[in-house]
């Protein structure tokens, strides 16, 4: 089959965003990806002020955007962001019987459902 009709893996796209005290913050984007927040906490605000503006549907907000060429990184973050973007994204499961944990990825879970405790053949709860 000539390589220009081999079915090919789509790149990976990731969007990694934050929330602190009620405040977004856009740390990472993959290229080609376009972003906008909104963020409807703006209570005494004027429509007047810079960033506020109207959603869609009439309701007043702060709109922030990201074109699909820009490139946002927030380098504080860079240990974190790299983390995310190398591995699946787990979490905890404990058998309630012998209290066994183990790290179980979001993949893991689509393919295979809740994890088995190897130790009791009891099914794991997620912490």
């Amino acid at each position: 089959m000539p390589k220009s009709t081999k079915h090919q893996k789509p790149p990976s796209l990731q969007v990694i965003v934050t929330i602190s005290g009620g405040v977004g913050d856009l740390l990472f984007k993959s290229q080609g990806v376009a972003v906008a927040m909104y963020d409807y906490d703006v209570e005494g605000s004027d429509e007047r002020e810079p960033n506020i503006s109207k959603d869609p549907d009439g309701q007043l907000c702060c709109v922030r955007e990201w074109e699909p060429s820009a490139e946002v990184v927030g380098s504080e973050h860079w240990p974190i962001i790299k983390k995310a973007r190398k591995s699946s994204y787990c979490r905890t499961w404990k058998c309630p019987d012998c209290g066994r944990t183990i790290e179980h990825s979001y993949e893991a879970l689509a393919e295979v459902g809740t994890p088995i405790c190897s130790n009791c053949d009891t099914e794991m709860e997620m912490l």
